[in-house]
């Protein structure tokens, strides 16, 4: 069990940019042993999957293949000797269209990756940390889970439904010594939200009483204590990162 997060050995999902890349170089820099995983098409920074460069050993990961994520979990727990936290960032924005607009095609691939993925990988990293009688779990929502964003039935609905998991999960953990929560991002500042037309980015950030998006290093830093040792006593919570826009 580590004593801080310099001690942790922790798997990213999502690695390759982003808040997962911001992540994994944080806890780098503290010290923690990091393995990133990523699609397979990933443009790594320095790189690419399966090598040992500027951003670390990396890995190969499909969170909608089941078989795939599996993989790479055991992989990840025989490089890292263990495995101690777990940082879900994998996730789709899809079209941003009216709902009659989405096929239903899209609205299940969306959910796919966003929300069935979350649970793939729930299901392989929880066993092995409930038996080491440590581990810290961290899924991605969003604000849109909590309220909804027009246009974005999918996202919106994936990101719900994150809430939902986590807490249930949560619950079933409890007694293990193995936290599961979430961190829902506002508008931060990501390849994935560079995906939103302009105008809905104006209209959002209008939303925001800081007046400003996030950025993916201050993602990263609440990241940090999610997945440290000190985070010992809270599971099943959503953390809010809006900069005040959320209202709950």
């Amino acid at each position: 069990m580590p004593e801080t997060i310099a001690e942790s050995r922790c798997l990213v999902i999502g690695a390759a940019s982003g808040i997962g890349q911001a992540t994994a170089e944080r806890l780098r820099a503290s010290g923690a042993a990091v393995v990133g995983a990523d699609l397979p098409s990933a443009r790594w920074p320095g790189g690419h999957a399966g090598t040992s460069g500027p951003m670390g050993r990396s890995l190969t990961m499909d969170v909608t293949d089941a078989g795939s994520v599996h993989s790479a979990v055991t992989d990840a727990v025989r490089a890292l000797g263990g495995l101690d936290a777990v940082v879900n960032c994998a996730g789709v924005l899809g079209p941003v269209a009216p709902a009659a607009a989405t096929s239903v095609d899209d609205f299940e691939r969306i959910l796919a990756v966003n929300l069935t993925g979350a649970f793939a990988v729930s299901r392989a990293v929880l066993p092995v940390m409930a038996a080491a009688g440590y581990g810290r779990l961290v899924h991605m929502s969003s604000t849109a889970g909590k309220e909804g964003v027009i246009n974005m039935p999918a996202y919106s609905a994936s990101k719900a439904g994150i809430l939902g998991l986590v807490k249930s999960l949560a619950k079933e953990f409890a007694l293990t010594g193995v936290t599961v929560n979430a961190l829902a991002p506002g508008n931060v500042v990501t390849p994935l939200f560079q995906e939103v037309p302009a105008e809905q980015q104006a209209a959002q950030a209008a939303k925001i009483p800081m007046g400003r998006f996030g950025t993916p290093e201050e993602a990263a830093a609440l990241i940090e204590f999610i997945v440290s040792p000190a985070a010992s006593y809270t599971t099943g919570f959503v953390f809010d990162l809006s900069g005040g826009r959320a209202t709950y």
